[in-house]
């Protein structure tokens, strides 16, 4: 059995045991074997949890993971955190406010969270985040109390000017071999962990060193990879409705069930991101009247907005938007011919699939599920993303035109591009004709291989 002793909800709204491990609320049995909870592997994992519903959200609580493994402990803290939420209308923001100086690294943690999901009173420094990132951030947060546990140190007793190297001696090998990181991942929890206990020196100015600044970074593999002409054909030869059909397995429930991953606009999705080496989001949204003509009636460009970089710059209404150019190459400016260029020129109208009734934002995830599902069927040994398209472009590019492609790409610099999107095995191959000594005598060829895309 758990740990703790189970608690009677119907007198304690609210208050259930939570495992940390499978994410999900015990109960008699074990929520992924479906066995005794007494063969349950992560008993050190469950914890008291307080929800608490929000009156007229249709279901919206607030909830808070209590620092404590004694049930009286937690009935207390269960029954306060209850009382401060509707003793202040249900808001968290009031409660940061209230909570101004943490003294602890608990409270610190609850109002950095605050702070990431735009509860603190100041305005000036809301920003948009995304849910994913501040779920990671509550992730992290949750995985060093489990450390500090391991060690010996009780979470909520620790005070902020306590954290130092002594405290963090041994996150390394927690991370690494209890929590097997990847060295990837490790040096992202680090980075996170860093930028937390610096938000907290500034924020409060408290006299403390950064304890997380003395962790060296790991040696990380980067893979990069990137589509061949080749295999983009086949991958378009395949795209069919009988190849279209998924079968998911969900392994907690034992279940099969069946999606379809065909649409007819799939192959056109595929070719917009290989001839633009744009991102999802922008390939859904570009439209006919977006695209710009030369002198001579020709399309030259496709002006979009680069969402990523508004929405870190968290731009306001009133303020100018980011514009990208995508150049209009030869193959490009056919596909926009066969979508209908001509017929629908200067039209506030979608380039892609314009009449599918599919949520844009649906459409995405769509196009990088189907993209995965068809690129299976392919058995080449690789993994492949929609995203590898956008790198397979800017490779291509960079071989052409080297540090000046960042002024297509809108990258900083070219450090970037090397770094995330450069596929070094593009370049070589692009450069396996360069000639060292060129033999004037030798007769120059018209053209060049074009084993790739």
């Amino acid at each position: 059995m758990s740990g703790l002793k189970r608690i009677d909800n119907i007198k304690i709204r609210g208050l259930t045991i939570y495992c940390n491990k499978c994410k999900l609320k015990v109960s008699k049995k074990c929520g992924v074997t479906g066995k005794r909870l007494s063969t349950c592997a992560n008993t050190d994992k469950h914890k008291y949890k307080v929800f608490v519903f929000i009156p007229g959200s249709n279901g919206k609580a607030k909830s808070k993971l209590l620092d404590t493994k004694d049930e009286n402990e937690a009935i207390k803290q269960a029954i306060e955190f209850r009382k401060e939420l509707e003793n202040n209308n249900y808001s968290t923001q009031i409660i940061a406010a209230k909570t101004m100086v943490p003294k602890t690294i608990v409270d610190a943690m609850a109002y950095y969270i605050s702070y990431l999901n735009n509860e603190t009173p100041h305005q000036q420094e809301h920003r948009q985040r995304t849910k994913g990132h501040r779920d990671e951030v509550e992730r992290y947060f949750r995985y060093f109390i489990d450390y500090l546990e391991t060690v010996n140190i009780v979470p909520s007793s620790l005070l902020i000017e306590k954290l130092d190297k002594n405290v963090v001696g041994r996150l390394k090998s927690f991370l690494l071999d209890d929590k097997n990181y990847a060295p990837k991942t490790y040096n992202k929890y680090i980075s996170l962990m860093r930028v937390f206990t610096e938000f907290l020196i500034e924020e409060f100015e408290i006299d403390i060193k950064n304890p997380f600044k003395g962790f060296k970074r790991l040696q990380t593999e980067q893979k990069i990879n990137t589509i061949t002409k080749e295999e983009f054909q086949d991958l378009l030869k395949i795209i069919k409705p009988e190849n279209g059909i998924d079968v998911l397995v969900n392994k907690k429930k034992n279940v099969k069930s069946k999606k379809n991953r065909y649409k007819p606009w799939l192959k056109d999705a595929l070719l917009m991101a290989l001839l633009t080496g744009r991102r999802r989001e922008e390939i859904v949204s570009m439209k006919f009247n977006g695209i710009l003509e030369s002198i001579a009636g020709e399309p030259i460009s496709i002006c979009i907005e680069d969402f990523k970089v508004n929405r870190s710059n968290d731009l306001s209404k009133k303020e100018a938007v980011k514009k990208i150019y995508v150049p209009i190459i030869g193959p490009l400016k056919n596909l926009l011919m066969e979508l209908g260029y001509q017929k629908f020129k200067g039209q506030n109208k979608y380039i892609l699939a314009p009449d599918e009734l599919m949520h844009r934002r649906t459409m995405m995830d769509f196009m990088s599920k189907s993209f995965t599902h068809f690129y299976k069927q392919l058995n080449t040994g690789k993994e492949l993303r929609f995203y590898d398209l956008r790198k397979t472009y800017i490779s291509h590019l960079y071989a052409t035109h080297g540090e000046k492609a960042r002024i297509i790409t809108k990258h900083s610099g070219e450090n970037v591009m090397l770094k995330h999107y450069i596929d070094e095995k593009v370049i070589a191959e692009i450069a396996s004709d360069f000639e060292l000594f060129e033999d004037k005598n030798k007769p120059k060829s018209d053209s060049k291989s074009d084993s790739n895309c």
